[in-house]
């Protein structure tokens, strides 16, 4: 495993961490919204606004490690009929048709949080542009790993260690 690949997997695994304390911090939200509601009588306006940016948050930093770590979703069937000197070859395709999205993520993200910048969420209080930081963090992650994939690829060997 080369010093790029394992620290690529270092940002990689501080990201699924961000995004398994995002879910948590949600569950507690909702669960402090439902305890609100049927407890006090009295949901706090902010909670499901909050939940909401919390789930942009985890969804799309878990979705940008799942690039790396070869979890995301793909169709796998032409593997295993196709030679695999073909396979490299779409697999790198597919790898470079990732980074193209998340360079699209990464540039209108920026567009749309610099756009709504001085627009606030009212339960919450602050930026509406925090909501889209999200997907810029994720298209650079997701840029960043799907041309490690196409430099240099992970193999099925990896997964056994």
């Amino acid at each position: 495993m080369t010093r790029a690949r394992r620290f690529l997997g270092m940002i990689s695994r501080f990201a699924l961490l961000g995004a398994a304390a995002g879910l948590a911090m949600m569950a507690l939200v909702i669960g402090w919204q439902v305890f609100g509601r049927k407890v006090l009588n009295a949901s706090p306006a902010w909670s499901e606004s909050l939940a909401l940016l919390l789930m942009l948050y985890f969804v799309l930093l878990a979705a940008a490690s799942g690039v790396l770590e070869d979890f995301h979703l793909r169709f796998r069937l032409l593997d295993s009929v196709l030679p695999e000197r073909l396979v490299i070859l779409l697999r790198r395709f597919a790898n470079l048709v990732v980074a193209g999205f998340g360079v699209l993520m990464t540039v209108n993200g920026t567009g749309l949080a610099e756009f709504t910048r001085s627009h606030v969420i009212p339960t919450l209080g602050i930026s509406r542009a925090v909501a889209y930081w999200p997907f810029v963090i994720a298209g650079i992650l997701i840029t960043v790993f799907a041309l490690s994939q196409i430099v240099d690829p992970a193999d099925d060997s990896s997964e056994a260690e």
